[in-house]
């Protein structure tokens, strides 16, 4: 299979390019191709799929405690081609302790979508805290409940997201430590010297950076401040310009190279949803998806984005005009390298994988190539919303 496009974005810069794909590979990069076979984009971009680390849910699929364990297949195969129509092509879907041992089934089956890498668990000792932060405390602290946790991500369970200030906690890092997961600073209402004491070694990823953690002030620069100081962590950052200003995305790209950065959605399986009211995570709770795109509860408080990474790429390229050459690497290199796929992941480059999103000038997936598979086709399958999800859940 032969693609074109005038705009690849490769990883020696942007080029009018023929790239030749075999099996899950890029084994040439071409600048010109006599074949007749080729899968011709004209102007359209081609920039490498996107790995999203923090993605709850999307299109109306999510992972959920209230989802009933015979659906869980269901959901996953809708969560993962709704994820292909937004450009992401590799994945840590971000679930709730009892869906680990589903993602780790599902990640020995043949998927159409995008391609699971791994698991991801925020919580479940987190500390809600932060702007119109209601505390609803946190579940008992067992090393069984972890231990529990690997054994249902046979192998495939990479971060897990912590905050630190839980009473007996410790215990629990320590022991993720040892099984090779990364450890990641969430959900904590340290201030700055606390903040500071904790991350010292243990913790090397910043959950959604600047959110639901305390925040710089003149006169004590919280946990925020603590993070961007520490000089071993990478960043998770939402770029749809409603969880962090883009002017506060400015600040910290002047403290920190592109490097340390790696771009997420925190999407929920609100993104995509019509504007309106929904029944909530739980059954005394209501959510609202609104005309900015923002999903709030009933008290205004965030619960997730309604945009995926790719409507932040466009933010950054559009409105704080990053060269987009510098934005992929947030989106697609950096979490390759920080969780050791960099060999064969996050460029379009000879050798490695065929992960390749084709995207509009509107930053919309025209189509996506997930390890060289054809794995989204909007014009063949235009909205892959599922829309029973707005039938059972949607209030007014």
């Amino acid at each position: 299979m032969v693609i074109h496009s005038n705009r690849v974005y490769t990883s020696e810069g942007v080029r009018n390019a023929y790239l030749r794909i075999e099996g899950k590979r890029i084994v040439e990069i071409m600048d010109h191709y006599d074949g007749c076979d080729v899968i011709d984009y004209g102007n359209n971009r081609i920039i490498p799929g996107i790995f999203d680390t923090h993605n709850h849910g999307t299109m109306g699929y999510g992972f959920t405690e209230s989802v009933a364990e015979e659906k869980a297949e269901e959901q996953i195969k809708g969560y993962l081609k709704g994820l292909a129509a937004q450009g992401v092509t590799n994945v840590f879907p971000t679930v709730s302790v009892k869906m680990i041992k589903h993602i780790a089934k599902a990640m020995e089956q043949d998927n159409d979508g995008a391609t699971i890498v791994g698991i991801h668990s925020e919580g479940p000792w987190l500390n809600r805290v932060g702007e119109k932060g209601i505390k609803t405390g946190w579940p008992e602290v067992s090393l069984e409940t972890a231990k529990q946790m690997v054994e249902d991500g046979r192998g495939q369970l990479k971060l897990v997201a912590i905050a630190p200030e839980i009473p007996g906690v410790d215990p629990i890092i320590d022991y993720f430590l040892s099984q090779g997961i990364t450890i990641a600073f969430a959900h904590s209402d340290f201030n700055y010297e606390e903040a500071k004491k904790a991350l010292a070694g243990r913790f090397t990823v910043a959950t959604h950076l600047g959110n639901v953690m305390t925040g710089i002030h003149h006169r004590d620069i919280g946990g925020l401040g603590a993070c961007l100081q520490n000089e071993n962590m990478m960043y998770e950052i939402i770029c749809d310009g409603l969880h962090i200003s883009l002017p506060m995305l400015q600040l910290y790209f002047m403290m920190h190279d592109y490097g340390r950065f790696m771009m997420i959605s925190d999407c929920s399986q609100m993104a995509g949803a019509p504007v309106g009211k929904y029944r909530g995570l739980r059954a005394d709770m209501t959510m609202n998806v609104t005309e900015e795109g923002f999903v709030l509860t009933d008290t205004g408080r965030l619960m997730g984005s309604s945009k995926p990474v790719l409507y932040g790429i466009g933010n950054l390229v559009e409105k704080l005009h990053i060269p987009m050459e510098k934005v992929i690497r947030m989106s697609s290199l950096n979490p390759c390298i920080k969780y050791g796929m960099a060999d064969k992941k996050g460029e379009i480059s000879v050798y490695k994988d065929a992960d390749l999103v084709v995207i509009s000038d509107q930053y919309e997936a025209l189509a996506t190539y997930a390890e060289g598979r054809l794995v989204y086709d909007r014009e063949k399958e235009g909205d892959v919303f599922n829309k029973e999800f707005v039938v059972e859940n949607k209030i007014n």
